[in-house]
């Protein structure tokens, strides 16, 4: 795939120009002004749709830049708890109307497109139809809005959904309104890996959209790449993930077939080698990207049958949920850490609520304790009674103990003081991320397993490898 790279612009020195921040063109060659001026001179506003991590991030980086912001969400839940962000400039809603006045210059779309762990596009299609006839009833002249879809779409959405709505409200893109893609490719919990530092990748769905988006995501970060078109663009996101995807289900599959193999020590030492990353087994994926990326690919392909490997990935990564609740049948089952990584609030997909789902069809007695969740919030996700009532009981009376999610405090107190602590029944920690793979030593009825380890996954039933015939 060629893609154009257009990053922008600096001067002889490498400094980057301000001109498309402060200074943007004010008029296109139509003699019309873009959408970037109209928010830049505080004419018009921006609307993020959707403020989760990612419209909420959108939404601080627009501030930053002193860009009126209107922030829309169906929750009204959750328009409630940012209240307190409101101030100059800054305004949040649940009420669609307000969100879809002509005062709006930009839409940032950034709704779920995951439901159930498979592509879901109800929310999105939603959204970006509501703009698009609020955009056809209103008269013509001025800027055309720009629409950028920041959610990570199904290959093939734009063309298929998207723009028959467009045509269907009567509008001409690039002439009535701008419609661009740029999916999200940001870690919160590193510093340097944000919106404003990462390269991005964006496409329109023709040039004038395209250079509209531009103007505008300029604003907020420093290198953009941009797509020769939609395309290309819808595919990015979902590929880059789906490569790290096939790399971490490799890991899983080599401890399979290799159980009595310390495998997070031969990945470490493959690691070491210049062009290999290093991986390591796991309980599987979680969140919104690696887990959904080869099924938004596998959806949206003309062949999903020669994407093989992609199957393969989805169904393993699916698996290892069911293997680590097998291989822990005998209950109690105390399971730490709802959220599917460390340091952050989001389960979605987290390896905990398929392997909660797995303990309960196979009838094992299991409770969840997670730092940064109420027990209101967990049983609302796994069930009532779920949660963990008392740790330190909990923890005393559990056969076992799985670690999900690298939280920084499981490295601590009470949880390390409670899994050290002596024993009249024995006590199996299985550990997805190798939260305490450095503790030196265990209670003598303690038995202490990182994900690939050997036979991390049940030392009473695998059996040895047989021996082959080599030569």
């Amino acid at each position: 795939m060629s893609v154009a790279i257009e990053q922008e612009p600096r001067d002889e020195q490498g400094n980057r120009l301000t001109a498309g921040r402060e200074q943007p063109s004010d008029t296109r060659s139509d003699g019309l002004s873009t959408p970037c001026s109209e928010l830049v001179t505080g004419r018009k506003a921006s609307c993020v749709w959707g403020l989760g991590y990612i419209g909420w991030s959108t939404v601080e980086a627009l501030r930053a830049e002193n860009i009126r912001v209107l922030g829309y969400d169906v929750s009204a839940g959750r328009v409630a708890a940012l209240r307190d962000n409101e101030g100059p400039g800054l305004e949040v809603t649940d009420g669609r109307d307000r969100a879809l006045t002509e005062d709006i210059a930009v839409h940032f779309v950034c709704v779920p497109t995951e439901r159930q762990a498979e592509p879901y596009s109800d929310a999105l299609l939603d959204v970006f139809t509501s703009i698009c006839r609020a955009t056809g009833a209103r008269a013509r002249p001025g800027t055309p809005p720009l629409v950028i879809i920041e959610s990570t779409l199904t290959p093939g959405t734009v063309e298929q959904l998207l723009l028959p709505v467009a045509v269907e409200a009567g509008l001409v893109l690039g002439r009535d309104l701008f419609l661009a893609l740029a999916p999200r490719r940001d870690w919160f919990l590193a510093e340097g890996y944000g919106l404003r530092d990462l390269d991005r990748v964006y496409g329109g769905v023709n040039d004038a959209s395209a250079t509209a988006a531009y103007e505008v995501l300029s604003l907020m970060c420093d290198t953009l790449h941009r797509a020769q078109g939609h395309l290309e663009a819808e595919l990015v996101k979902c590929v880059e993930n789906s490569y790290r995807h096939l790399e971490i289900t490799l890991a899983n599959q080599l401890t399979l077939g290799y159980p009595h193999v310390d495998m997070v020590e031969v990945l470490r030492l493959a690691g070491t080698k210049w062009n290999i990353g290093t991986y390591h087994p796991s309980f599987g994926t979680g969140g919104y990207c690696i887990p959904l990326s080869s099924r938004y690919l596998l959806r949206g392909a003309a062949h999903p049958e020669e994407l093989s490997l992609l199957s393969q990935a989805v169904e393993t990564d699916t698996r290892m949920r069911s293997l680590v609740a097998e291989s822990v049948a005998d209950g109690p089952v105390v399971i730490l850490g709802l959220a599917y990584k460390g340091g952050i609030k989001v389960a979605t997909l987290s390896p905990t609520i398929r392997i909660a789902e797995e303990l309960t069809r196979l009838g094992v007695p299991f409770s969840v304790h997670d730092p940064m969740y109420a027990d209101e919030e967990i049983e609302a996700l796994l069930g009532v009674g779920t949660a963990v009532r008392d740790l330190a009981d909990a923890i005393r009376e559990a056969a076992t103990v799985l670690i999900v999610p690298d939280h920084p405090e499981f490295r601590g107190e009470p949880f390390l003081g409670l899994l050290t602590e002596e024993r009249k029944s024995p006590l199996l920690i299985l550990d997805n991320h190798g939260v305490l793979a450095d503790h030196p030593s265990w209670p003598e009825r303690v038995t202490y397993r990182r994900a690939g380890n050997p036979l991390w996954l049940d030392s009473a039933t695998v059996s040895a490898p047989a021996e082959k015939d080599l030569v």
